[in-house]
């Protein structure tokens, strides 16, 4: 499926990525859509998604990957139709593993295929056990319907990765794997000499990854686990002492001061800078975020206000600012440094 190289723009910033269609399920009919992915780790499907709230939605079939005939399909509001014979090669994990290695191209870190190959230059370096199933682990990553490209030679196919992933006996004879073995010392020669032209490339810059704190749709099951989605939310249960009155969290602490508009950050950023100082576990679970971008869904302000605290479509994202200015100033005063 073709790919085309695209970007969104957040806060001035310009972040690399690819298109691709896909098909979303929404109740019984399959849209056709392009899918952004994007270099700090997003994925944009009607809304930006973590690679990991992608998978969940490839595993309870929102993102589809297999149809029945008669299951019916649209572009939005151009043109529908029913799917006939249906030939399809993704499965939900060769898709996932797919983007995964898309999110590492856009990087310039080794995708599933530069792993396996490093994996087979180590194996073929120092033949052990354990080095076969660090191989067999790295091969079995790459997705299921690109392995046959894997070494890039057609007409091989991946059959020499495969036997030395898996080892003689069962479905490899010893004479295949001896045939693999020589295959690749005939076509990749010396793997000593690979592996140490790789280890003096240098390391790409990696991108700011990005946490996206969604609305919390049940305000009263919050997780156990000290997740930054959560716990950096507004609405998390952390009680906030302001003055004489203390309030439940930031978000009650908010709607009882009302600011108007022209001192509203200034007191968002109060409230904030209260939060977690009043909660050290949370500010080192905000300060564990390290350099990341922090993206903020606002559904729980006034909807005038949504545009201007959350990030969605042309929104200014300004809660997500200000928990990364309340960051910067945790970290210059665990510096000792002015602020």
């Amino acid at each position: 499926m073709s790919k085309q190289p695209t970007f969104r723009i957040v806060d001035g910033e310009r972040i690399p990525g690819l298109s691709r269609p896909a098909f979303v399920r929404n109740g019984d009919h399959h849209y056709l859509v392009q899918l952004g992915i994007y270099a700090d780790g997003l994925i944009d499907c009607w809304g930006l998604l973590t690679l990991e709230e992608f998978a969940a939605d490839l595993r309870r079939g929102r993102i589809a990957t297999r149809f029945e005939e008669g299951a019916r399909a649209a572009v939005h509001e151009t043109v529908e139709w029913e799917f006939g014979k249906v030939n399809g090669h993704l499965t939900p994990e060769s898709l996932y593993a797919e983007i995964r290695d898309d999110i590492d191209d856009l990087n310039g870190r080794p995708d599933s295929t530069a792993r396996a190959w490093r994996a087979l230059h180590e194996f073929r370096a120092d033949p052990t056990e354990e080095r076969r199933a660090v191989l067999r682990a790295a091969y079995e990553e790459i997705p299921e319907h690109e392995r046959h490209a894997a070494l890039a030679d057609h007409s091989v196919g991946d059959g020499p990765l495969y036997d030395l992933a898996v080892g003689p006996g069962g479905d490899v004879t010893p004479e295949e794997y001896q045939e693999s073995l020589d295959y690749f010392d005939e076509e990749w020669g010396d793997p000593l000499e690979w592996l140490t032209r790789q280890d003096q490339e240098p390391e790409p810059e990696p991108a700011d990854e990005t946490v996206v704190l969604h609305e919390w749709h049940v305000p009263e099951d919050w997780p156990e686990d000290a997740s930054p989605s959560a716990v950096l939310r507004n609405e998390y249960p952390a009680p906030v002492r302001i003055g004489d009155v203390t309030y439940r969290n930031v978000h009650e602490a908010w709607l009882a001061v009302d600011p108007a508009p022209e001192a509203r950050t200034a007191v968002m950023a109060a409230l904030l800078r209260a939060k977690y100082d009043q909660h050290p576990a949370l500010a080192d679970v905000l300060t564990g975020t390290g350099p990341a971008r922090i993206l903020y869904r606002a559904n729980s302000f006034a909807l005038s206000e949504i545009a201007f605290w959350g990030h969605e479509g042309e929104g200014r994202n300004w809660m997500g600012r200000l928990l990364e200015a309340t960051r910067a100033e945790l970290h210059a005063r665990r510096l000792g440094l002015p602020h």
